[in-house]
């Protein structure tokens, strides 16, 4: 099941989100479009895998979501070749310090806590 959201021109910068809390996905979606950025949300690890390889520019998963497997998506993405690999962004909350590691070693190129992710949203989009 994948649910979308574009915003922006088609050749915007685009963001896949594997980000099925609601009120987490609207913050990133009202700041992404502010900027003209189109967010596409992913609510399964299928719908992630195949956003994550449509060539976005950035793929943002939340750890806690069990249904996106972010962490597997990881590691299917890390044994594809690097230019094939989006910019990958995940977060979680910081009483699970193992899902954060397990993101870290599956190859995200940064894993924040839920907080961190919140306060840095204008400033990963700024990035892209």
């Amino acid at each position: 099941m994948r649910a979308s959201s574009d915003h922006g021109p088609p050749s915007a910068k685009r963001i896949v989100a594997g980000i099925p809390d609601l009120f987490f996905a609207s913050k990133l979606s009202g700041a992404a479009k502010r900027l003209g950025i189109a967010v596409q949300l992913a609510t399964s690890r299928s719908a992630l895998l195949e956003g994550a390889r449509s060539g976005p520019d950035l793929v943002v998963a939340d750890l806690d979501a069990a249904a996106v497997d972010a962490v597997g998506v990881a590691r299917e993405l890390h044994a594809e070749p690097p230019q094939a690999r989006p910019r990958m962004i995940a977060f979680g909350s910081h009483v699970h310090a193992e899902r954060l590691a397990a993101a870290r070693s599956a190859g995200y190129d940064n894993v924040l806590t839920k907080a961190q992710m919140a306060s840095r949203i204008p400033e990963i989009l700024a990035s892209l």
